[in-house]
């Protein structure tokens, strides 16, 4: 249950049809549930399965009959597992009910199952926290002796070393436009916006062997695979990344990921991550009125990270510059001096979103404390609508101010300016390429 969700009615007729971000969104929704594909290679082979994808917008009673009467069996399954994140969670669990009706077993597990399991809970019949891969074995045991429990809890030391190849046959003939990779899981910071970081376990790095393996994999179903890396923060571990963007070079792979500004401190691994393909790597850039806790080392001034932002543009990749509209301190004034900004900004791509408070993260906890959290349920928690009273303006005022941003910075002529930074971009890496 992946892809891009929006309540607010009217940013979806504003904003998220304009031609920039109707791209990102499609990009997303046609990503292939990684997590899901990965456990199911933990299923004996004893066991039938079946992948069945939910877009967020089917009729629940259609999707649970949908997993009830199967696409290759008429069988009807005997346990049914989920994965959703936080705006999805209350249509899984909507959608659970319906097969419970029919006396078949539900479990959930993921990010928003790991950080709110009492909100899991009451519609599913086991929740998972954790690594899935520590604990699925020992469900499925539980399921088939009829002892199924009604949690079961990862402790964190799960090496990716033993990380199995996900099922990729379970897509049929279908070659989605792109596959996902995770090369670590989690990320050393503990930014107060983010339950990545600590919902799972520390941060771990995936061996260079398992990551070729995975890729190889992809590259036999794809030539010239399309690529996002499903990390947090891929170069913020200290491994040497050399191996891992060989394998991609080698392997014809353009790629996306997410990393922070201080990959601009390092000119080789810039060069390195060029020429494997690297086509366009999301930087956080944050908030331009509040540096968020937890940081660490990628806290950094304003001007420090455009600096980067141009060096990381200047090696042949795109620079997707994500920004956090909503935090502590922001105004009307604040919100259109970022407009401002966007107009002449040297990024090739932009990211907007709201603030977040998802759970897990220190960010909720301190808004639930202070009473500061709006009613409504978690299908809200999108990125793009309101869920908490900001401190400076109502919550409808900045809602009404992330709309106009939004219409600003994504409309036609906007994203044209873009998209010719990138095509910059593009015919330097090549014009570099032919001179190597």
């Amino acid at each position: 249950m992946s892809g891009l969700r929006v309540g607010h009615e009217e940013l979806l007729q504003r904003g998220l049809k304009l031609p920039g971000l109707a791209r990102r969104a499609s990009a997303l929704a046609q990503l292939p549930p990684l997590g899901l594909l990965t456990i199911a290679a933990m299923v004996p082979e004893s066991w039938d399965i079946e992948l069945v994808l939910d877009d967020g917008a089917s009729d629940k009673n259609a999707v649970a009959e949908r997993i009830l009467t199967g696409i290759s069996s008429p069988i009807q399954p005997r346990v049914v597992a989920f994965s959703a994140l936080t705006p999805s969670a209350d249509r899984a669990a909507r959608i659970s009910q319906c097969l419970r009706a029919y006396k078949v077993l539900t479990v959930i597990g993921g990010l928003h199952a790991t950080a709110a399991p009492q909100h899991c809970q009451p519609s599913f019949d086991a929740v998972v926290q954790g690594d899935g891969e520590s604990t699925f074995a020992k469900l499925l045991a539980d399921v088939a002796g009829g002892t199924l429990a009604s949690s079961y809890q990862a402790d964190g030391s799960f090496s990716l070393s033993n990380s199995p190849l996900p099922r990729w046959g379970l897509l049929g003939d279908h070659s989605p436009p792109r596959y996902t990779i995770q090369s670590m899981r989690g990320c050393p910071w503990a930014c107060s916006f983010c339950a990545a970081s600590r919902m799972l376990g520390p941060a771990r790095v995936k061996p260079d062997e398992r990551f070729d393996a995975e890729l190889r994999a992809i590259a036999s179903r794809q030539s010239r695979p399309w690529i996002e890396l499903a990390d947090d923060n891929t170069f913020a571990s200290g491994r040497d990344h050399g191996p891992m963007l060989e394998s991609l070079r080698r392997h014809g792979a353009r790629w996306f990921t997410e990393s922070d500004w201080r990959i601009a401190k390092q000119p080789k691994l810039l060069r390195q991550i060029a020429e494997s393909g690297c086509r366009q790597i999301l930087i956080g850039l944050e908030s331009s009125v509040f540096r968020y806790p937890g940081m660490g080392a990628k806290n950094a001034d304003w001007q420090r990270m455009l600096e980067a932002v141009d060096a990381i543009q200047e090696a042949g990749i795109v620079v997707n510059g994500c920004l956090i509209v909503g935090a502590d301190g922001e105004t009307s004034e604040s919100i259109e001096k970022l407009g401002d900004f966007l107009e002449e900004a040297p990024m090739g791509e932009i990211q907007l979103t709201l603030q977040t408070p998802f759970p897990g993260t220190s960010l909720y906890e301190s808004l639930l404390r202070t009473n500061r959290l709006l009613p409504g349920d978690f299908s809200r928690y999108t990125l793009f609508d309101v869920v908490y009273q900001p401190d400076q303006m109502s919550a409808e005022q900045l809602q009404n101010e992330f709309n106009n941003l939004v219409e600003r910075v994504f409309r036609p002529e906007a994203q044209s300016r873009r998209d010719s930074i990138q095509k910059q971009i593009r015919s330097s890496r090549r014009n570099a390429g032919k001179q190597a």
